[in-house]
């Protein structure tokens, strides 16, 4: 009875959607010429570019410290094919027009050999156009579906695939037979296409029902006004697509204000220690989905490999890794010295294609595959169930890879 609404609604939030998808930066319009090797360079000039101030610093400086801590390890036992690695560093603020900005100067005048970065999916979409212009390899940190399987070709992920996560949340809302469905986003651009692929996975089925849908902005601390709203909707199943920045927050007042204990729903963020800190005792009955999950110390780490990375970070920082990001940033550094170290010259094309014949390098988020051209090298995620007593009951999810 209520569906022709939610449908009206959720078409207004898809035309939003569409109104605030990416435009063209400056920076982008401007020709970039392709990069060429120099083989006689003494060292292998990497780039790396993350939100290292700002309200998204905390996951772009454990990025940044992951990648940092790969390099070491790499120089330290003698670099590649006789040269170091020299790590060019950048601050993109969040913002599309710096980051594009700090990409081309380091395509231009770092002459960089290939880039890691950035975390943010939104910095990720627009950079992508000179990277592809330059022919020059960009292993991107973030998790959006929107900027993979879409045609790049110097473009790849070293995280698990935003679609992954997405797919896994329905699967377990269908699984356990929730009806009416709510979706709280985010609208950032990564928060916000998830949230709408999945609404319109809701209102496809005829099983369910999208009882309500409301955005934040990032920079929101107070959620009241949209929480009583939902608490007025009688749903069995909330989806939380917010990012780490707010997330916390968010899950403990939908408790509080909307008094709402039922099952929420979310993709990574609450694998960041701040999201988890900030929600306290509203974290059970949580369902979140990622590609890593940091445990609480190097001892209780799920492979050899992975231990061996939490101390190494340990003995490095003083102290355990607080965002996932830090998996991210050091396996797309590993990532790159397997391509540098393969590879038949230095030469774009020959980066690109050492970097596809990646098929079983196992990192710290699993075995990284990309041999199908996508730009995505991982199929699983974990599904994380939160339970009364805090204790987290660990599930992977496979996904079917787009063809």
């Amino acid at each position: 009875m209520k569906r022709p609404r939610i449908l009206a609604l959720s078409l207004c939030a898809l035309l939003l959607f569409s109104a605030l998808a990416p435009q063209a930066r400056a920076s982008e319009d401007e020709p970039i010429q392709p990069r060429v090797a120099d083989e006689d360079e003494p060292y292998i000039k990497v780039g790396f570019y993350a939100s290292l101030t700002g309200s998204a610093f905390l996951l772009g400086q454990m990025g940044q410290q992951g990648c940092r801590l790969a390099v070491e390890q790499i120089n330290n036992s003698g670099g590649i094919n006789g040269k170091f690695i020299r790590l060019i560093e950048y601050d993109d603020q969040t913002d599309p027009d710096t980051a594009c900005s700090i990409v081309r100067r380091m395509i231009e005048e770092d002459r960089v050999d290939a880039i890691v970065g950035s975390h943010t999916s939104g910095n990720l979409i627009h950079t992508a156009v000179l990277t592809e212009q330059a022919h020059v390899l960009q292993v991107g940190l973030g998790t959006s579906y929107l900027w993979t399987n879409v045609g790049y070709r110097y473009l790849f992920r070293s995280t698990g695939n935003s679609a992954s996560y997405d797919e896994a949340i329905f699967s377990s809302i269908k699984e356990k037979g929730y009806e009416r469905i709510a979706v709280y986003y985010c609208t950032t651009e990564y928060a916000q296409a998830g949230a709408q692929k999945l609404m319109q996975r809701i209102q496809d089925d005829p099983s369910m029902q999208l009882v309500w849908a409301r955005s934040n902005d990032i920079t929101q601390t107070d959620f009241e006004e949209d929480l009583l709203s939902f608490r007025e909707t009688d749903a069995d199943a909330l989806i939380l697509y917010a990012t780490s920045e707010n997330a916390g927050t968010q899950l403990q007042q939908l408790r509080q204000i909307a008094g709402y204990y039922g099952p929420v729903y979310a993709p990574e963020a609450f694998a960041n220690q701040n999201a988890w800190q900030e929600a306290g005792e509203s974290i059970a009955g949580l369902v979140y989905t990622c590609s890593s999950i940091i445990p609480d110390s190097p001892s209780q780490a799920r492979s050899p490999k992975e231990q061996q990375f939490l101390e190494a970070f340990i003995k490095m920082y003083g102290t355990m890794p607080v965002a996932e990001t830090a998996y991210r940033g050091y396996d797309a550094m590993m990532l790159l010295a397997e391509v540098f170290r393969t590879t038949k010259s230095m030469d774009s094309e020959d980066l690109r294609q050492a970097m596809e014949q990646i098929t079983d390098y196992e990192g710290l988020a699993g075995t990284f595959d990309f041999s199908d051209g996508s730009g995505d090298g991982l199929d699983t995620c974990y599904v994380v169930t939160v339970t009364d007593t805090g204790e987290k009951i660990i599930d992977t999810y496979r996904r079917e890879k787009t063809e």
